[in-house]
């Protein structure tokens, strides 16, 4: 994906391992703000199975209307741009090939729980669900267990 901005300042919304808490929140330790968290229009999908060294989620959005299901996310505000390669890896997106990676990001539109709407990044799943279990709750915690402190 071209254009993508990898500014200081930049709001990410995050809805799996990278929350508060989860396995991959280290990655934004020292590197994001935590601005709230909000909701996104569309389908959590969880992602697992023996190929997979650990269970995520698979964001598919969706459109953006009062009876569709929300994405429990946390919103950041990137204070380091050398931030996004570390994503990028984690997220499987290759700029040189975005049609093959796994998730690509996307500008989505969040809704904050304090009634704010801001644009925002997030990884979209860049394939069909290919019969991945939907996440009802829309949200991440409901399905995965926080790692022992």
């Amino acid at each position: 994906m071209t254009g993508v901005p990898h500014l200081i300042g930049e709001t990410l919304a995050v809805y799996g391992t990278l929350r508060r808490g989860f396995r991959n929140a280290y990655l934004t330790d020292g590197r994001a703000h935590h601005l709230g968290e909000g909701r996104l229009p569309g389908t959590l999908l969880h992602i697992g199975g023996p190929l997979r060294s650990y269970p995520y989620p698979g964001y598919v959005p969706g459109p953006d209307g009062p009876d569709d299901p929300r994405v429990v996310v946390e919103v950041l505000r990137v204070t380091d741009p050398g931030i996004w390669a570390d994503l990028h890896a984690l997220e499987g997106y290759d700029p040189a090939d975005p049609d093959g990676s796994e998730y690509h990001p996307a500008t989505v539109c969040v809704s904050m729980l304090d009634g704010r709407r801001i644009t925002a990044l997030t990884y979209v799943l860049n394939h069909s669900p290919n019969g991945w279990p939907v996440i009802d709750s829309g949200d991440w915690a409901q399905v995965a267990p926080r790692p022992a402190s």
